[in-house]
């Protein structure tokens, strides 16, 4: 029995980490970084100042938080769809990884709120937040130079769609983005198939 409560705490704190995150995430979304004090963020997420500098000592650690969680979700993704996507073994490997990240990109737009705006008001409030973030997208770009070479344009595709959700949510077509992820996952497919090779 005693054993219980160690465990218990660490659920219970895990708990709060998870709600502070979620609360600081949805007022970077919805009044930016500036409005996302310390004190805001406690209160949004029911959890007092004391308790949320216990997890975050500093609104920088809560951001660069922000954004580490963002990267730990989409690479849990992606092995969940393709188990060793960031090694493929050879190209087919590859090129069912760049699969994966179309899914799991169209998966996180199609969210209401998208958690990519939080991630960008974190970026703006400095910008060596950006290290988990190129280093995933360093991870995905030497994944999809393993495709066939227009596998790239899937690729640019994607992040074009992220790009436009981000710097403009409140004017976001999801009618535009779900045309781009059918024809993303439509030339994959061909790829994959063989047939979709453009002439050198």
């Amino acid at each position: 029995m005693p054993e219980l409560a160690p465990r218990l705490r660490k659920k219970v704190a895990g708990e709060t980490r998870k709600r502070l995150l979620e609360a600081a995430e949805h007022l970077g979304r919805t009044v930016g970084p500036a409005g996302m004090s310390l004190d805001a963020v406690a209160a949004a997420a029911g959890v007092s100042k004391g308790g949320l500098l216990y997890h975050f000592p500093s609104k920088h650690a809560l951001l660069r938080a922000l954004v580490q969680d963002h990267v730990a979700g989409f690479r849990l993704e992606m092995d969940r769809l393709c188990p060793g996507w960031a090694e493929p073994a050879d190209d087919r490997q590859a090129l069912l990884g760049a699969r994966a990240y179309v899914a799991a990109m169209r998966e996180l737009m199609q969210q209401t709120d998208s958690p990519s705006s939080g991630v960008f008001a974190a970026l703006t409030e400095d910008p060596h937040f950006m290290a988990p973030l190129l280093e995933l997208r360093g991870v995905v770009r030497r994944m999809f130079s393993r495709c066939p070479p227009e596998a790239m344009l899937v690729l640019g595709t994607c992040e074009g769609v992220v790009h436009d959700r981000m710097i403009d949510p409140d004017h976001w077509d999801c009618g535009w983005a779900e045309t781009q992820f059918r024809l993303m996952e439509r030339l994959l497919e061909e790829l994959v198939a063989g047939r979709a090779r453009f002439a050198g």
